[in-house]
């Protein structure tokens, strides 16, 4: 509809495709996006982990962190490979 109300567009199957095709791509540029902010801040939050001023209390909190991030980071995936991020290494 035109911004006077008097124009009706049809959905055409070329349309809908076009349409369906940019929203695949938007989704799968946000996944990748926020898997690769997921990746960052779990290497941030190893950096500061392993930082020697933190008390042994705040290393043990950076690492829960990360391993909330890496059950979030596989939901998202739809992978459940472990358990806990420090069965990797």
């Amino acid at each position: 509809m035109n911004y006077r109300g008097n124009n009706v567009e049809c959905l055409t199957p070329t349309k809908k495709h076009i349409i369906d095709n940019q929203v695949k791509r938007s989704e799968a540029r946000k996944a990748k996006a926020a898997e690769n902010y997921i990746n960052m801040r779990m290497e941030q939050l190893s950096v500061e982990r392993d930082n020697p001023h933190n008390s042994e209390m705040d290393s043990k909190w950076y690492n829960r962190i990360i391993q909330e991030l890496d059950w979030a980071q596989q939901a998202i995936n739809k992978t459940t490979q472990r358990n806990c991020f420090m069965e990797k290494k």
